[in-house]
């Protein structure tokens, strides 16, 4: 970071060669990833391309996840002001990336690179990654680390990215979704990424009568639960006014007396008793 033009070039001399098996070593993947972000673009790329037929095996590893994500930043970023080299140097490591991309957004190590990939990359690779997880959102939803790719999908994504998830939740059931651990964090996602359009029509669905008990609307139900109460919580705090907003918070008021006798509930209480 501090040292001459000669200690670098004396440095990326001995990093040449040994760019995998350093990086997969505690310390010397933080040599390696602070020789990505400091040597000249030439040198960087010639040693990420020690990476090609690689980028997958250093994902699956605890200490070489970090460098392939430094990867997936620095390319990014020097493609994002110009430099052709670079985006070409990105191609090969994303392609590896996206070949795999339901195994490895289901990964400890691999969700954190997807999320790289959704943060950093230039418009039109976002796209494809994109695309890619497009085709296994649904089993994304409610794993303990693919949900973590689906709620970056939400932030990163575009419009009709979201829309098709909004689709997945109500074909899923909003109830039995925002019931479980992951994916209730989506869904409170959507709720803060979505258009006033899509909050809308997640009310809508919470306002229907539940299928487990036709007496019932699916917001009562949801007040109740450990994780779905976060969900209707986070709902109050986003609604825009109008029709849906009112009919929601006259259904949780209405019911207010019985819903004290619910412990998750008495969140939901209390935030309507607050100005």
């Amino acid at each position: 970071e501090h040292g001459t033009d000669q200690i670098k070039d004396d440095l990326s001399k001995t990093l040449q060669g040994e760019m995998r098996p350093l990086s997969l070593q505690m310390y010397g993947c933080r040599v390696v990833q602070k020789a990505l972000e400091t040597l000249d673009d030439e040198t960087v790329f010639r040693l990420i391309h020690e990476f090609e037929g690689s980028v997958v095996g250093c994902i699956h590893d605890q200490n070489g996840n970090h460098v392939i994500q430094k990867c997936v930043e620095t390319l990014s970023l020097k493609a994002k002001r110009g430099n052709k080299a670079a985006g070409e140097k990105l191609e090969f490591v994303l392609a590896e990336v996206l070949e795999n991309t339901a195994s490895l957004s289901c990964h400890p190590y691999g969700c954190r690179v997807m999320q790289r990939v959704l943060e950093h990359c230039p418009t039109n690779q976002r796209y494809i990654a994109l695309d890619e997880i497009s085709k296994c959102q649904n089993e994304l939803l409610d794993d303990q680390y693919g949900n973590y790719v689906v709620q970056h999908v939400l932030q990163f994504g575009r419009d009709n990215d979201r829309e098709s998830i909004l689709k997945l939740v109500v074909e899923g059931g909003l109830l039995t979704l925002s019931r479980q651990k992951f994916a209730s964090n989506v869904v409170e996602k959507l709720l803060k990424f979505g258009s006033p359009d899509q909050r809308n029509r997640v009310v809508r669905e919470m306002l229907e009568k539940s299928v487990v008990d036709d007496e019932t609307s699916v917001v009562l139900l949801m007040v109740r639960d450990a994780y779905a109460n976060y969900v209707v919580q986070t709902t109050l705090d986003v609604i825009s006014d109008g029709p849906e907003k009112v009919q929601l918070l006259q259904e949780l008021n209405d019911h207010a007396d019985q819903l004290r006798n619910y412990t998750f509930a008495k969140h939901i209480v209390t935030k309507l008793s607050t100005p």
